[in-house]
């Protein structure tokens, strides 16, 4: 089944109008030599980053690229305990991480190199190297650590369950999209997946009697190894980020059933672009409607800008509304007032708690929040309350 709102990745470097104090960025020296990690504070001659495994290096500006010391000028440093900072100093242990001699197995498809983390299986042909599996293991779980933190119950729900995550060549490809439409077929809760053969980046199900066999979840993904788009070694690589936010909320989540027009849709599409910004310093991923890209909204250029002009122009935020959007009915403001209410939610510690309780109870109900419980749950008396709350902050300066 095609997802409420079908996005299509596309990789380009792109940037945001203004520094995230919460960036992960690619710095580049005068011989291009290249560091991924965050700013953490600077002085008159020297830049500190704090790298993936949580060390910091100082190094020399004048040794620094143009365009870094350009952005040196806007730059925030990262605060203790954001998103950002999290993801580069979560205490992950890599030597933990061991093969499946027998390698990892679907149906008739046979995957002979494995790595196996705490809450992924990351698997391929035998081509693939250990280098690459790692590639994927560290920031998926990183990943899983940042999120555990904003969200109560998420451990629980992956406990004797590990996410399956394939990387795959077109040849691969194909014969695992022809095991999954017969393996859809036979089944009678998964139904085929959009593209498995042809997509860069896709996800799949699995009958839920397979996964409880295999001791995986039922949502797995797959990454094409032949696309000369992706950026497999790039860390935070946002195309990554995004997609596996996405697919940990959803394991966390479950399936809740629709509480009159209410879904979960919207939320989740918010939580991943929000998360993708927060831990990539910005958003990479174009969205389509109906096949159509979306001005303002193209390639995460200007998501804040976009959705201040539609402010201007009128429109209004309504947390009714968002909570019924589906694919039939999106549009540009649902994504732009998505971004928003994510950044209004995260600006303050006792909301996000209750953001983080909203979906720990939904998650246990399997039921979706209703407009009355979610604006209560966020600590307003109404909706309205916190209509105007969050249109207050979209306008103002603190939404960049």
């Amino acid at each position: 089944m095609l997802p409420p709102l079908r996005l299509m990745a596309a990789i380009a470097a792109l940037t945001l109008g203004c520094a995230s104090a919460q960036e992960s960025r690619t710095w580049t020296d005068l011989k291009g030599r290249k560091l991924d990690g965050i700013f953490v504070k600077q002085d008159d001659a020297t830049v500190w980053i704090r790298k993936g495994d949580g060390k910091e290096v100082a190094l020399p500006k004048t040794s620094l690229s143009e365009d870094d010391r350009k952005h040196l000028t806007t730059a925030v440093p990262a605060k203790k305990g954001s998103t950002g900072a999290r993801f580069a100093t979560a205490p992950i242990d890599v030597t933990a991480w061991k093969p499946r001699p027998e390698g990892f197995q679907l149906g008739t498809q046979l995957y002979p190199v494995t790595l196996e983390s705490e809450h992924f299986i990351i698997a391929g042909g035998a081509k693939v190297r250990p280098a690459m599996l790692l590639a994927y293991a560290e920031p998926v779980e990183r990943l899983f650590a940042d999120m555990a933190t904003d969200l109560p119950g998420l451990a629980a729900s992956f406990e004797g369950k590990k996410m399956p995550v394939l990387l795959l060549e077109e040849k691969e490809a194909k014969a695992f999209a022809k095991w999954h439409e017969d393996h859809a077929n036979a089944s009678s809760s998964v139904s085929s997946s959009y593209n498995l053969d042809t997509s860069v980046i896709v996800a799949f199900n699995i009958d839920k009697d397979l996964a409880q066999e295999k001791g995986i979840t039922t949502l797995g993904r797959v990454y094409r190894l032949d696309s000369k788009k992706a950026e497999h070694n790039r860390k935070t690589w946002p195309s990554r980020i995004h997609f596996f936010t996405a697919d940990i909320f959803r394991q966390f989540i479950g399936n809740p059933s629709n509480n009159g027009k209410c879904s979960i849709a919207s939320l989740k599409l918010a939580f991943a672009y929000h998360r993708e910004e927060q831990i990539c310093g910005k958003i990479e991923s174009d969205v389509f409607f109906g096949g159509t890209e979306l001005e303002g909204f193209k390639n995460g250029r200007n998501w804040a800008g976009a959705t201040k002009k539609l402010l201007k122009d009128g429109q209004q935020p309504d947390i009714g509304a968002f909570l019924e959007v589906d694919s039939d009915e999106a549009e540009p403001r649902d994504l732009g007032f998505g971004l928003g209410l994510m950044h209004f939610i995260y600006s303050n510690p006792a909301r996000s708690e209750g953001f983080g309780k909203i979906l720990e109870t939904t998650a246990k109900d399997k039921k979706c929040p209703d407009p009355e419980t979610f604006a209560k749950g966020l600590g307003f008396d109404s909706p309205g309350a916190l209509n105007k709350a969050w249109k207050d902050y979209m306008v103002s300066d603190a939404f960049q």
